[in-house]
């Protein structure tokens, strides 16, 4: 007999217990990835994802293949598939690692069921979470957390980091090599993942994806950036930040494999060096709430959570949309943030939310533009993450920033990149974006975004 292993955001080897528990059985392995954007709509990958998603998946069929297991490509329904390979080869036991879009949560429940009536044995890894979100809820009443800070100081209480000594890597030992292997598998290529045109092969030159480059990036981080990342995170011009985000997304390295090297900064060296790792740590654990939400309210991936925001309350400008998409709008923060994100696949932070607020408070334009643009070019692009980041902009979500907190791009360009060397960087090809004149003024937008918002509050609190 042998153990199917279905790979989905799990995409190492390390700290993979999926694999590992695979492994353990002792029997011959059959290693799946089914692409199925169809069971993941509407927020199938874009198209900055799917080119990272076929060199993770690249560079992981070369570190399987040393433990004498070979990954198979689908591209079909995930549960008629998986329900055939049981069907048309011995295979007794199936693992997965779970994913918590609301999509994928209902498929896996489907698959589990269908498999355990056949009499397959199922087991669900679920090691992508630092917590179990129908478990941890408010002492008071029971109710899932909506506020960062309540969730975050119960969570960072009860980590016990401890735990995070032990390791989940003993098991590297060779599969057997199965006796048949599926038939009907494709290629790597086969797959389409990236699209006909070239346009993606300049993310070659910004972006490694892989494991080791996770791992080696992470060694790097901790070494050389951790201990100025508060103080420099916020300052676009400095590469200050992890570059994690991919690699989490995907499973290259896990959040238990970043705990575990921030333990030894924390419990003891103490000092600037733990009081960074905190600093780290917290921002691990935002990226956790932001699962946490999308677990609790599947909904608000395409809708605001609070219902006063309803489409209506959104203006439809097509004509401003595309400028701000192409990095046109005149202001020169603005588009020097959309220029890095087509050029590179990504954006920095502190630059995410100056355009997403400038889109929909000063343009007045739904967040959910906002969000599928991210979601179609970023390498990072993650549901819950792009999802509970542009409600929280927009004023609209959980956790929601205050609708009057409008930050002013000019400003902000004045505070964290004083001398501009974020915006000639991004700028210096197109200098006539300097001296272009605004699409919007910021002073006036301002003002009618405080209107608008004002006038939706009256209006709900009065009904």
């Amino acid at each position: 007999m042998n153990t199917l292993l279905w790979l989905q955001r799990d995409l190492r080897i390390s700290d993979n217990l999926a694999l590992n528990w695979a492994l353990q059985q002792g029997k011959p392995i059959i290693a799946i990835y089914i692409h199925s954007p169809q069971e993941d709509a509407p927020w199938a990958a874009g198209a900055a994802s799917r080119w990272w998603l076929q060199e993770s998946l690249k560079k992981l069929s070369v570190d399987l293949l040393k433990l004498n297991i070979k990954l198979q490509f689908f591209k079909d329904d995930s549960v008629s598939k998986i329900s055939q390979l049981v069907k048309e080869y011995p295979i007794d036991s199936v693992v997965w690692t779970n994913r918590h879009e609301p999509k994928r949560i209902q498929c896996e429940e489907k698959i589990e069921t269908e498999l355990s009536n056949s009499g397959i044995f199922v087991k669900r890894c679920k090691d992508e979470l630092l917590t179990q979100p129908d478990a941890f809820l408010t002492a008071s009443k029971h109710t899932p957390y909506k506020v960062f800070t309540p969730f975050y100081k119960k969570l960072r209480r009860e980590l016990n980091l401890s735990d995070f000594y032990k390791t989940n890597n003993a098991h590297f030992k060779t599969s057997k090599l199965p006796a048949h292997l599926p038939e009907n598998s494709l290629s790597l290529e086969q797959l389409e993942l990236v699209d006909d045109h070239s346009w993606h092969e300049k993310l070659h030159n910004y972006w490694s994806p892989g494991e080791q480059s996770a791992i080696d990036k992470l060694d790097s981080f901790i070494d050389e950036a951790l201990v100025c990342y508060r103080m420099q995170r916020d300052i676009p011009a400095i590469d200050a930040t992890s570059g994690l985000s991919s690699h989490l997304h995907f499973g290259e390295i896990s959040a238990q494999q970043i705990v575990t090297a921030l333990v030894p900064l924390i419990e003891i060296q103490g000092g600037k060096f733990g009081e960074a790792a905190e600093g780290f740590l917290r921002q691990l654990i935002w990226r956790e709430f932001a699962r946490y939400i999308l677990w609790h309210f599947p909904e608000t991936c395409t809708d605001s959570m609070n219902e006063k925001f309803t489409t209506s309350f959104w203006k439809s400008d097509s004509k401003n949309l595309k400028k701000w998409q192409q990095g046109e709008t005149g202001i020169p923060i603005i588009d020097a943030g959309m220029k890095q994100l087509w050029e590179t696949g990504t954006m920095h932070n502190r630059v995410r939310m100056l355009v997403a607020s400038l889109l929909t408070k000063n343009m007045g334009i739904a967040w959910q533009q906002g969000a599928r643009w991210f979601w179609n070019t970023l390498v990072d692009a993650d549901l819950a993450n792009n999802s509970m980041g542009w409600q929280w902009v927009a004023g609209c979500g959980v956790d929601a920033a205050p609708y009057f907190r409008i930050f002013n791009p000019n400003t902000q360009a004045q505070k964290f990149d004083k001398q501009g060397t974020y915006v000639n960087k991004w700028l210096k090809s197109t200098p006539s974006l300097l001296q272009k004149k605004p699409i919007i003024d910021l002073s006036i937008s301002r003002a009618k975004a405080l209107d608008r918002y004002k006038h939706i509050i009256r209006k709900f609190n009065s009904s």
